[in-house]
């Protein structure tokens, strides 16, 4: 009893991410927030990333009071590959180390595909597309000389799943998964875990127009658990991804959506 005792416990150490440094781009809210939250609350010291510094910095000051841990707040646009060396190098700089990315930042605009536009197309693919892999591949590098890291992608439900209106979003998610395969086949040589996070509808401001209209009901009743998802509900999966106790696991996509890719016609019955 007592072994399995010692065992047990030497499992849930695994989640602890005390002494490790990630970077979380998005991070300013929504759900990048929430992630970074629970790799804080988990043990580890960050660089929060986002589009504006007078944002970023009450919520690292935050962060690290409520968890005793070090923030960065770095202003960058991941958009912007010349900005993406210096926040990876920025992030070593203060830490001395990197072993998580948690890929996050992401833009969408709605538009019928009929109606969409070059510009449109290139500022949602550079961030959700382009963007990632190359902050992918700037953090992979450090990581490839401790051997050892964690890539986490976050995806969607459009990665393997057509939703009107969003073509560039759609094409630029999925695009993300077979990077997410493919960078974890190529960096498993490394000790590099790279997976994915595909939210269901999770309740943040850009959802907020669909909460707000007929959507809504739509939404509710093919979901089964029924309601929304919450940002929060994003942080458990983000530590385990992150932790030593997936260590074994790589190249996946793990829907939280409250069971909506589970069945192809849910309804709520009263």
């Amino acid at each position: 009893m007592k072994s399995n005792q010692t065992s047990a416990i030497g499992m849930i150490a695994q989640f602890q991410l005390d002494g490790k440094v990630s970077i979380v781009s998005g991070a300013s809210r929504g759900i990048g927030l929430a992630m970074a939250e629970g790799l804080a609350g988990a043990g580890s010291d960050l660089a929060i990333v986002g589009r504006q510094i007078e944002t970023l910095t009450p919520i690292a000051e935050r962060i690290a009071d409520e968890t005793g841990r070090k923030i960065l707040p770095i202003q960058a646009d991941v958009g912007n590959l010349s900005e993406i060396d210096a926040l990876v190098a920025q992030t070593v700089e203060t830490f001395g180390r990197l072993d998580i990315l948690v890929n996050n930042a992401g833009v969408n605009i709605r538009n019928p595909a009929m109606e969409f536009t070059e510009a449109d197309w290139d500022f949602v693919t550079d961030v959700n597309l382009k963007g990632a892999f190359f902050l992918a591949k700037a953090c992979g590098n450090v990581m490839k000389e401790r051997k050892s890291g964690k890539v986490i992608n976050t995806l969607s439900l459009t990665s393997a799943i057509g939703l009107p209106t969003s073509v560039a979003y759609t094409a630029a998610k999925g695009g993300l998964l077979q990077l997410t395969k493919l960078l974890a086949v190529e960096w498993a040589e490394y000790n590099i875990q790279v997976n994915g996070i595909a939210p269901g509808f999770i309740r943040t401001e850009m959802t907020a127009p669909a909460r707000e209209d007929s959507r809504n009901e739509w939404i509710l009743n093919r979901t089964p658990a029924y309601r929304w998802g919450e940002p929060e509900d994003l942080a458990g999966l983000t530590i385990f991804f992150a932790s030593n106790a997936s260590d074994f696991v790589t190249g996946q996509m793990v829907f939280v959506d409250g069971g909506f890719m589970a069945g192809s016609d849910w309804r709520r019955r009263s």
